[in-house]
Protein backbone atom coordinates (compact mmCIF):
# COMPACT_ATOMS: atom_id res chain seq x y z
CA UNK A 1 0.00 0.00 0.00
CA UNK A 2 1.40 3.62 -0.89
CA UNK A 3 2.90 5.16 2.16
CA UNK A 4 0.60 7.95 4.53
CA UNK A 5 1.37 11.69 2.87
CA UNK A 6 1.34 14.33 5.28
CA UNK A 7 1.66 17.86 4.96
CA UNK A 8 5.08 20.20 5.46
CA UNK A 9 5.44 23.79 5.85
CA UNK A 10 7.41 26.77 6.06
CA UNK A 11 8.88 28.06 8.81
CA UNK A 12 5.87 30.87 8.79
CA UNK A 13 2.83 27.71 9.46
CA UNK A 14 2.12 27.94 4.96
CA UNK A 15 1.75 24.33 3.84
CA UNK A 16 4.12 23.69 1.05
CA UNK A 17 2.22 20.05 -0.01
CA UNK A 18 2.30 16.89 1.02
CA UNK A 19 4.80 14.16 0.90
CA UNK A 20 5.35 10.72 2.23
CA UNK A 21 5.65 10.51 5.70
CA UNK A 22 9.16 9.11 6.10
CA UNK A 23 10.22 11.93 3.56
CA UNK A 24 8.45 14.20 5.68
CA UNK A 25 10.01 13.27 8.98
CA UNK A 26 13.72 13.42 7.62
CA UNK A 27 13.24 16.52 5.22
CA UNK A 28 13.86 19.38 7.89
CA UNK A 29 11.24 21.21 6.99
CA UNK A 30 8.09 21.67 9.61
CA UNK A 31 5.51 18.47 9.68
CA UNK A 32 2.29 19.40 10.59
CA UNK A 33 0.77 17.50 14.08
CA UNK A 34 -1.33 17.25 16.34
CA UNK A 35 -1.31 16.92 19.85
CA UNK A 36 -4.39 16.21 22.67
CA UNK A 37 -4.30 15.99 26.67
CA UNK A 38 -7.75 14.84 28.31
CA UNK A 39 -8.62 14.96 31.63
CA UNK A 40 -11.47 13.44 33.87
CA UNK A 41 -13.76 14.68 36.25
CA UNK A 42 -11.90 13.19 38.77
CA UNK A 43 -8.58 15.46 37.35
CA UNK A 44 -7.22 12.27 36.22
CA UNK A 45 -5.03 12.87 33.08
CA UNK A 46 -5.34 10.08 29.99
CA UNK A 47 -2.48 9.07 29.00
CA UNK A 48 -1.53 6.24 25.99
CA UNK A 49 1.16 3.97 26.01
CA UNK A 50 3.30 3.39 23.13
CA UNK A 51 3.72 0.45 21.44
CA UNK A 52 7.52 -0.91 21.58
CA UNK A 53 8.12 -0.94 17.79
CA UNK A 54 7.24 2.69 17.38
CA UNK A 55 8.91 5.76 17.83
CA UNK A 56 9.22 6.40 21.51
CA UNK A 57 8.10 3.15 22.33
CA UNK A 58 7.25 2.12 25.89
CA UNK A 59 6.64 5.67 26.99
CA UNK A 60 3.84 7.54 28.27
CA UNK A 61 2.59 9.59 25.83
CA UNK A 62 -0.21 12.27 25.55
CA UNK A 63 -3.99 11.19 25.19
CA UNK A 64 -4.05 11.72 21.18
CA UNK A 65 -1.35 12.61 18.97
CA UNK A 66 -0.79 12.69 15.31
CA UNK A 67 0.45 13.94 11.98
CA UNK A 68 -2.20 16.33 9.14
CA UNK A 69 -2.58 14.70 6.41
CA UNK A 70 -1.69 16.07 3.26
CA UNK A 71 -5.00 18.47 2.27
CA UNK A 72 -6.10 17.99 6.00
CA UNK A 73 -6.24 20.79 8.79
CA UNK A 74 -4.88 20.75 12.07
CA UNK A 75 -9.06 20.41 13.44
CA UNK A 76 -10.09 17.88 11.05
CA UNK A 77 -6.67 16.29 11.88
CA UNK A 78 -7.29 16.02 15.71
CA UNK A 79 -11.13 14.64 15.84
CA UNK A 80 -9.98 11.81 13.36
CA UNK A 81 -6.81 11.18 15.20
CA UNK A 82 -8.95 11.11 18.66
CA UNK A 83 -11.44 9.00 17.44
CA UNK A 84 -8.91 6.60 16.13
CA UNK A 85 -7.20 6.03 18.83
CA UNK A 86 -9.80 6.08 21.63
CA UNK A 87 -12.99 4.72 19.74
CA UNK A 88 -11.45 3.09 16.52
CA UNK A 89 -13.20 4.92 14.20
CA UNK A 90 -11.69 8.13 12.72
CA UNK A 91 -15.60 9.33 12.27
CA UNK A 92 -16.57 8.14 15.83
CA UNK A 93 -19.46 10.88 17.30
CA UNK A 94 -17.55 10.73 20.43
CA UNK A 95 -15.35 13.27 19.96
CA UNK A 96 -16.38 16.72 19.86
CA UNK A 97 -14.21 19.81 18.71
CA UNK A 98 -16.11 22.89 19.98
CA UNK A 99 -14.68 26.21 19.40
CA UNK A 100 -13.55 27.74 22.54
CA UNK A 101 -12.17 27.01 26.36
CA UNK A 102 -15.39 28.51 27.67
CA UNK A 103 -17.26 26.68 26.08
CA UNK A 104 -15.60 23.05 27.12
CA UNK A 105 -15.79 24.37 30.43
CA UNK A 106 -20.01 24.55 29.48
CA UNK A 107 -20.18 21.30 28.12
CA UNK A 108 -21.09 18.38 29.93
CA UNK A 109 -19.87 15.63 27.90
CA UNK A 110 -21.72 12.35 27.90
CA UNK A 111 -21.01 9.14 29.23
CA UNK A 112 -19.01 7.59 26.49
CA UNK A 113 -17.69 11.23 24.87
CA UNK A 114 -14.74 13.54 24.76
CA UNK A 115 -14.86 17.58 24.38
CA UNK A 116 -11.84 19.34 23.09
CA UNK A 117 -11.02 22.72 22.12
CA UNK A 118 -7.80 23.78 20.54
CA UNK A 119 -5.24 25.54 22.99
CA UNK A 120 -2.58 26.87 20.82
CA UNK A 121 -0.19 26.38 18.11
CA UNK A 122 3.35 26.06 18.35
CA UNK A 123 5.88 26.52 14.71
CA UNK A 124 9.27 25.32 15.03
CA UNK A 125 8.61 22.98 17.43
CA UNK A 126 12.15 21.00 18.03
CA UNK A 127 10.87 17.04 19.15
CA UNK A 128 13.60 14.21 19.98
CA UNK A 129 12.50 10.88 19.29
CA UNK A 130 13.49 7.76 20.43
CA UNK A 131 13.60 5.13 17.53
CA UNK A 132 12.68 1.43 18.04
CA UNK A 133 15.93 -0.65 18.44
CA UNK A 134 17.71 2.36 19.82
CA UNK A 135 18.92 5.76 18.34
CA UNK A 136 17.07 9.03 18.31
CA UNK A 137 15.47 11.54 15.53
CA UNK A 138 14.89 15.15 15.29
CA UNK A 139 12.18 15.84 13.82
CA UNK A 140 10.67 19.79 13.57
CA UNK A 141 7.22 20.31 13.89
CA UNK A 142 4.41 23.03 13.98
CA UNK A 143 2.13 21.75 16.25
CA UNK A 144 -1.46 22.26 17.01
CA UNK A 145 -2.45 21.71 21.23
CA UNK A 146 -6.01 20.74 21.99
CA UNK A 147 -7.43 20.23 25.62
CA UNK A 148 -10.16 18.05 26.73
CA UNK A 149 -12.31 16.47 29.10
CA UNK A 150 -14.40 13.22 29.59
CA UNK A 151 -16.31 11.59 32.03
CA UNK A 152 -16.22 8.31 30.14
CA UNK A 153 -14.60 5.37 32.28
CA UNK A 154 -11.36 3.39 30.71
CA UNK A 155 -13.78 0.73 30.08
CA UNK A 156 -15.71 3.01 27.20
CA UNK A 157 -12.97 3.30 25.22
CA UNK A 158 -11.52 1.11 22.75
CA UNK A 159 -7.61 1.93 21.90
CA UNK A 160 -6.61 0.87 18.71
CA UNK A 161 -4.06 -2.10 19.57
CA UNK A 162 -1.64 -1.40 16.30
CA UNK A 163 -0.79 2.10 17.59
CA UNK A 164 -1.01 1.60 21.83
CA UNK A 165 -0.11 -0.95 24.46
CA UNK A 166 -2.27 0.86 27.25
CA UNK A 167 -4.46 3.77 28.11
CA UNK A 168 -4.54 4.76 31.48
CA UNK A 169 -5.75 7.54 33.86
CA UNK A 170 -2.82 8.68 36.18
CA UNK A 171 -3.50 10.89 39.22
CA UNK A 172 -1.30 14.58 38.23
CA UNK A 173 0.92 13.74 41.47
CA UNK A 174 1.53 10.07 38.98
CA UNK A 175 2.22 11.83 36.40
CA UNK A 176 4.57 14.36 37.74
CA UNK A 177 6.55 11.37 39.31
CA UNK A 178 6.70 9.20 35.57
CA UNK A 179 8.48 12.63 34.41
CA UNK A 180 10.76 12.69 37.21
CA UNK A 181 11.66 8.92 36.07
CA UNK A 182 11.90 9.20 32.64
CA UNK A 183 9.00 7.39 31.84
CA UNK A 184 7.22 10.17 29.62
CA UNK A 185 7.74 10.80 25.81
CA UNK A 186 9.89 13.98 25.60
CA UNK A 187 7.37 15.93 23.94
CA UNK A 188 5.02 14.73 26.54
CA UNK A 189 7.17 16.37 29.19
CA UNK A 190 7.19 19.57 27.27
CA UNK A 191 3.32 19.34 27.12
CA UNK A 192 2.79 18.28 31.01
CA UNK A 193 5.44 21.46 32.25
CA UNK A 194 3.34 23.84 30.05
CA UNK A 195 -0.04 22.82 30.04
CA UNK A 196 -0.74 21.10 33.04
CA UNK A 197 -2.19 23.60 35.10
CA UNK A 198 -4.84 25.12 32.14
CA UNK A 199 -5.65 21.09 31.65
CA UNK A 200 -6.24 20.12 35.30
CA UNK A 201 -8.46 23.83 35.41
CA UNK A 202 -10.89 21.72 33.48
CA UNK A 203 -11.12 18.64 35.67
CA UNK A 204 -15.00 18.47 37.22
CA UNK A 205 -18.96 17.07 36.51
Amino acid sequence: MPEEQVSVYDARGRVLGGRSRQEALSSGLPVGAVDALVVNAAGQVLLQRRRPDKENGGLWDKTVGGHVGAGEGFDACVVREAGEELFGDGRSPCVRLLGSRAAVRRTRPGPAEVVLYRAGLQLNLRDVRFRPGGGRRTVLYHVALYLGRTRAPRRAFRPDPGELSGLRFFAPTAVDRLLLEGALAPNMGFLWLTQARALLDLAGP
